[in-house]
């Protein structure tokens, strides 16, 4: 297994990052610094240190699904002291998962948690082109130049802008519409910061498919472990080959 792919394993970070950790002479395999990326290491016999702290994968890895309540923010310390979703996990589970992007304190929904930093890394990644499906209930409805804006793109300030989305108007009563918003990239609010550019406030959002793995019936604040078969199809939506 290579140097940098054995550090995304033990948690360290995505391999970019694992990358820079070892050209920076900060990695030691058997007591040696080692600045090559490819260096060979065998899990089960080398020792391989980190800043001075020796660094393994995990033995079990772990696939999960949590229906996140609005109102918890998906932090591991919150400064303000308000409840995250790390407070939902079992404590068994506390400290050995990482939730697999954000969602903002407001918005509910589908949040993956995994200590797979190699599957967490390329479901982020905007190359890869991973489909998060939100359902938005906002205010007033829009129009179809507003729907076709969206669709396009639309600049969201400090000089960002969202890149082509899905978008259909799937009902509106009164001055209420629920819009359905597919995105293939995770920036910051971008749902909320989206409508706000065409006009609309957005009221509730619900996250409630990432990739192929779809919400489903699972109530708000529960968790479930991903079937072999989801991770699987997880891992081929992320352009991760088997032997990755």
């Amino acid at each position: 297994m290579r140097l940098n792919r054995f550090l995304a394993l033990s948690g360290l970070g995505a391999r970019r990052k694992c990358e820079i950790l070892i050209r920076e002479g900060r990695v030691e395999v058997n007591g040696s610094t080692v600045d090559s990326l490819a260096y060979p290491v065998d899990p089960a016999k080398d020792r391989v240190v980190c800043d001075g702290v020796r660094v393994r994968p995990p033995r079990t890895q772990f696939y999960l699904m949590m229906n996140k309540p609005s109102g918890v923010v998906v932090s591991a310390q919150d400064e303000r002291g308000r409840s995250t979703v790390y407070d939902l996990l079992p404590e068994r589970l506390r400290g050995k998962v990482r939730a697999v992007g954000r969602l903002d304190r407001g918005s509910e929904g589908l949040l993956l948690f995994t200590n797979d930093g190699i599957l967490a890394h390329a479901l982020q990644h905007p190359s890869r082109g991973v489909e998060r499906l939100y359902l938005a209930w906002v205010t007033p409805p829009p129009g179809k130049d507003a729907l076709a804006a969206l669709r396009r793109g639309v600049a969201l300030g400090k000089g960002e802008r969202s890149g082509p989305a899905t978008v259909r108007l799937q009902a509106a009563r009164g001055g209420t519409a629920r819009v359905r918003v597919g995105l293939r990239e995770g920036r910051n609010r971008e749902v909320r910061r989206m409508f706000r550019s065409v006009g609309c406030r957005v009221s509730a959002l619900r996250r409630v498919a990432f990739g192929t793995l779809l919400l489903g019936p699972l109530r708000a604040g529960h968790l479930r472990r991903l079937t072999a078969t989801e991770v699987a199809a997880l891992r081929k939506a992320a352009g991760l080959a088997e032997k990755e």
